[in-house]
């Protein structure tokens, strides 16, 4: 009995790792999504850049037709 309270204490001690630190565990998870948030923020301000530089084609393109 007691081996086999030991052999599931490991087998829990491996699962834990595996979800913490393993391959696509939760510590991967918190750094993409950080990473995620960071390009929305990017994304945010280059869509705002844009949207400035087709205001100013348009009223250069109605300046020319005048």
């Amino acid at each position: 009995m007691r081996i086999l309270k030991v052999l599931l204490f490991l087998l829990f001690i491996w699962l834990q790792y595996s979800l913490w630190v393993g391959k696509n565990g939760i510590l991967d998870y918190i750094k993409v999504y950080k990473k995620i948030i960071v390009q929305k923020k990017i994304n945010e301000h280059l869509e705002t850049e844009n949207n400035k530089l087709l205001l100013e084609i348009e009223d250069l393109n109605n300046k020319i037709k005048d």
